[in-house]
């Protein structure tokens, strides 16, 4: 299938004026999502991939490896705002965010081998190890994300446009998470599944992160950017105070925070889950990631028109219920499940993340172009920052919580990639952890959704 199948949208007849003078080349869409390959490797391969290496290679239990995780993002919610305010005060020749892209891809390459490929180490000098290849790890990320995720509002005014945009980049979320996903699951299989596969991973993946990166700097130099804004520095409220007022803002980041809640539960458990309850390894793993993201790439087409027919807000719902029937599915599932029970589990769950991942990104860019329109400002960095803090602290916490959870049901850990009969408190943690609360979490965000109001008509209409 062609990758701008998704994407295309409908004729050019049926564009409005302004979207239509300002149609971005497929080059540059091509261009801008190629980059989210490296974003989705580095979120949902460290996320899943970290608890499980720690805890069935290095011999550490989960909640260990949950604060880990949470203490780097806490520190790296202060680096999301520090550099979305960079980014939007900084001039070059490169525009203001791509300089961002360039550094935070060599920068995120490294930090993906220090996590996957450690030295030999005793637990003290591990665990001081692995919390500075965490915080390299989260500098990576926000050094290449924030700036990223502003870009999309700058580079078009089109409302449907940005949702255009947004739709190929979701073809590259697809392909990014079928390989952190599958693609990883095959070479921690093929290379042994202990820590020499562990290795061959991470080196496979951080090569395929700096060329996606590096490939999303080279390919926006054609991209429109906006200048920063001449604003007085200081002013009325102070500049979060200010958010207060972009109401679509404040209840898509609320939404954020309980979508990051559900997915770090689903995320730090998916592979323990797979392994120790249903008992179908880093097969399954491959094949559960091989459907969900097969129906997040087919089901682009319909979600671009359906947020055209039915507007954003009610497709991102449609994409909630669905994921919350996937998730909910596998209470029924046991050991002996079949590669027909997982797809069929898997499939509704892609069709979801699709109408969820795509509406949302387009719903923040259009809320930043809104915040244009209410303050007069260019600080597309510091609104992609705020909801950078709030996804990242959202996932470290939920990691955090779900980490003790599990050891508080005496999940067992093991080391050189064995697996060891878990008692069944902890099976029906896991249960818990994959299925009912990320149910339970998402369902509290449909709430938040259910009162965002921002369409067209509303970004179009004078904000005063």
């Amino acid at each position: 299938m062609s990758t701008s199948a998704p994407a295309a949208g409908p004729a050019p007849a049926a564009i409005d004026p302004v979207a239509a003078a300002q149609r971005l080349s497929i080059a540059t869409c091509l261009g801008f999502g190629v980059g989210t390959v490296g974003v989705s490797i580095m979120l949902n391969a460290v996320t899943p991939y970290f608890p499980a290496f720690m805890s069935t290679v290095l011999g550490q239990s989960p909640a260990l490896a949950g604060t880990l995780l949470t203490v780097s993002k806490l520190y790296d919610a202060v680096a999301d705002v520090v550099i979305g305010r960079m980014s939007d005060r900084t001039r070059s020749r490169w525009g203001r965010r791509r300089p961002y892209l360039l550094v935070g891809a060599l920068v995120s390459a490294v930090s993906f081998l220090m996590l996957f490929v450690p030295p030999r180490l005793d637990d003290f000098w591990l665990l001081a190890y692995m919390s500075a290849g965490l915080v390299v790890y989260s500098t990576g990320y926000s050094l290449f994300n924030v700036p990223y995720m502003a870009m999309p509002s700058e580079m078009t005014d089109g409302y449907h446009e940005r949702t255009r945009l947004l739709g190929y980049r979701m073809v590259f979320v697809s392909i990014g998470q079928l390989l952190s996903g599958a693609g990883t699951a095959a070479l921690i299989q093929r290379g042994g599944g202990g820590a020499d596969g562990y290795a061959l991973m991470g080196l496979v993946m951080s090569l395929i992160i700096f060329g996606a990166m590096t490939a999303a700097f080279f390919g926006t130099a054609r991209a429109r950017v906006i200048e920063r804004s001449h604003a007085p520095a200081r002013l009325p409220g102070g500049q979060l105070a200010l958010l207060w007022r972009n109401r679509p803002f404040v209840l898509l980041a609320a939404a954020k925070v309980f979508q990051f809640f559900g997915f770090a539960s689903i995320a730090v458990t998916g592979l323990l889950f797979l392994l120790n309850v249903v008992h179908v390894g880093y097969a399954g793993q491959a094949q559960l990631a091989l459907c969900q993201n097969l129906f997040t790439f087919v089901s682009l087409p319909f979600w671009v028109r359906a947020g055209r027919v039915i507007g954003k807000r009610n497709t991102y719902l449609a994409g909630v219920a669905l994921f919350v029937l996937g998730a909910l599915s596998w209470l029924s599932a046991g050991p002996g499940i079949t590669t027909l029970g997982i797809w069929l589990r898997g499939i509704p769950s892609g069709l979801g993340a699709g109408a969820m991942l795509l509406m949302a990104i387009s719903m923040l860019a259009d809320t930043m172009a809104y915040d244009r329109r209410l303050t007069g400002l260019h600080r597309e960095g510091l609104l992609s920052a705020v909801i950078a803090v709030l996804e990242k602290t959202s996932f470290a916490l939920g990691a955090a919580l779900i980490g003790v959870m599990l050891t508080a049901a005496k999940y067992v850990p093991t080391t050189g990639g064995a697996l060891a009969a878990q008692p069944a408190s902890a099976v029906r943690a896991l249960y818990l952890t994959f299925s009912v609360i990320p149910a339970a979490i998402f369902s509290l965000n449909l709430l938040c959704i259910w009162f965002y109001d921002l369409d067209e008509k509303k970004l179009q209409d004078d904000p005063a």
